[in-house]
């Protein structure tokens, strides 16, 4: 009896991790931000919660296939080191305002329209210049924040 009861509970936490498993899975493919650290930036008098991509995958995965982003809700990307980057709409289905930032200045702002927006043909965005970070938030909030050139960004 004693035995019979140890199989049971072996195969209930058995069936107790796969659960975690495929819910961890699934939690990640339907919410694909979920994996991102966070944190506040300050770009010029207003403050930001952004979302981390500080690795090769995460800064190339982006806000890819995120249909809604919320407001005053952006993605950092860090790089190791400032050069000249190009970003692209590809998968992205929300149209973006993207901040270039050097050395703790806005070097620039480019708006990216959503790959729908641009008639499913893929839309390149150059750096004006080196950069080392890059922010993407929605269409029209740096302008609506008065982000322009020169605007300091600190963490």
């Amino acid at each position: 009896m004693k035995l019979i009861m140890v199989k049971i509970t072996l195969i209930i936490l058995i069936l107790l991790v796969i659960g975690v498993v495929v819910f961890t899975a699934y939690m990640r493919e339907t919410n694909p931000l979920s994996a991102y650290e966070t944190k506040t930036l300050r770009i010029g008098e207003t403050s930001l919660e952004v979302l981390v991509a500080d690795t090769e995958e995460k800064r190339t995965k982006g806000l890819m296939n995120v249909t809604e982003f919320a407001d005053d809700t952006g993605m950092l990307f860090i790089f190791p080191d400032a050069s000249s980057r190009t970003f692209w709409n590809k998968n992205t289905l929300i149209p973006l305002d993207i901040i270039w930032i050097a050395g703790g200045r806005v070097a620039g702002v480019s708006s990216l329209p959503s790959i729908t927006q641009s008639g499913n043909q893929i839309v390149s965005m150059p750096s004006p210049d080196a950069v080392d970070w890059v922010v993407e938030v929605n269409a029209g909030w740096a302008l609506a924040h008065g982000i322009e050139v020169g605007v300091q960004v600190q963490q």
